[in-house]
């Protein structure tokens, strides 16, 4: 019985073939990514952007809420925050960031925890430079 040619030519191949080298793949230097390339990725655009819009929106809403009366300062300072944030996510459509269908929640999710944080935060501290005298008498 005779064997077929390709049959011949793939068993010389994996004899031939060196045990520890089998299961490595083989590695091209010019695809090898280096550190500042590796950083560069457009989820991380995508999240200091955010950020710094949630910066943005603190100052914003601390600068609006100084013509509004005491009721309605949370409601502008929140809807601003709202607002600015849609916006970013228009940003990151118009990035056209490569993310699999399945994954098309990121977009929404990739920095929102550190927008939300870095409004409260520039939110209070812009409130607390452009008013120190509100607090001043309870402390004393």
């Amino acid at each position: 019985m005779t064997r077929h040619p390709k049959k011949k030519d793939n068993e010389k191949k994996s004899e031939s073939s060196d045990p520890n080298t089998k299961n490595t793949p083989p590695t091209d230097p010019m695809t090898e990514k280096t550190v500042g390339e590796q950083t560069k990725n457009p989820l991380d655009k995508l999240f200091w952007t955010r950020v710094g819009f949630g910066v943005l929106a603190g100052i914003i809403a601390a600068q609006i809420g100084n013509f509004e009366n005491v009721s309605s300062r949370p409601f502008v300072g929140f809807a601003v925050m709202v607002v600015l944030f849609v916006i970013t996510y228009g940003m990151a459509k118009a990035m056209r960031i490569p993310i699999a269908p399945s994954d098309k929640k990121q977009l929404v999710m990739t920095g929102i925890g550190s927008y939300f944080f870095m409004f409260i935060f520039t939110w209070i501290l812009v409130n607390t430079i452009t008013h120190p005298d509100i607090g001043l008498p309870l402390v004393r």
